[in-house]
């Protein structure tokens, strides 16, 4: 199983050995390293997008302590952004305290429910997270803040006001979230 390389996204550098292309590992049964680390703003802006040690043990343990949970009541799922190198996370205007940025959290995009179906089987299960917010296109999951290691529980959805993402608690009944 290879990947892209993920410091030069294939254009063959001292990481890949000239090849473009380095060893892909599985976190947890049903989610993949590539899928994680996969950039397209990495790969047009030639960022690299290679995760510390740290950072691949956070991995691990979004996969496996909220990914796999979320997949298991949900069904199959993509996921549009996981870790993103402080480069990348500037490049796409993320918090510059952004959980993706120490790779504990994702961006879920879900296959056989809508977002809100998602949120609301999250919620209903009770699953320990530490946030949980129903944006317009995907879901994000944050597993543990970066800062404190701690699940805040947060269950929010975010609307985009007059251009501005705007936060509010999470409510099923909210007609627009579809």
């Amino acid at each position: 199983m290879m990947m892209d390389c993920p410091r030069c996204w294939g254009k063959k550098c001292e990481l890949c050995k000239q090849t473009g292309k380095v060893p892909d590992e599985q976190l947890s049964p049903h989610f993949k390293l590539s899928e994680m680390l996969d950039s397209g703003t990495g790969r047009s802006k030639g960022l690299s997008n290679e995760p510390s040690p740290e950072v691949l043990a956070n991995l691990r343990k979004l996969c496996v302590e909220a990914l796999e949970p979320i997949r298991a009541l949900i069904g199959p799922m993509h996921i549009n952004s996981g870790y993103r190198s402080d480069a990348i996370n500037k490049a796409v205007g993320g918090s510059l305290t952004s959980a993706h940025s120490y790779g504990l959290a994702a961006d879920i995009k879900p296959l056989k429910v809508t977002r809100k179906g998602m949120c609301d089987a999250i919620i209903k299960a009770g699953l320990k997270l530490d946030q949980v917010i129903c944006e317009p296109t995907w879901v994000h999951v944050g597993h543990l803040h970066p800062k404190t290691g701690k699940q805040r529980g947060d269950k929010l959805s975010m609307f985009v006001v007059a251009g501005k993402p705007t936060y509010e608690a999470y409510n099923s009944s909210d007609s627009r979230i579809a």
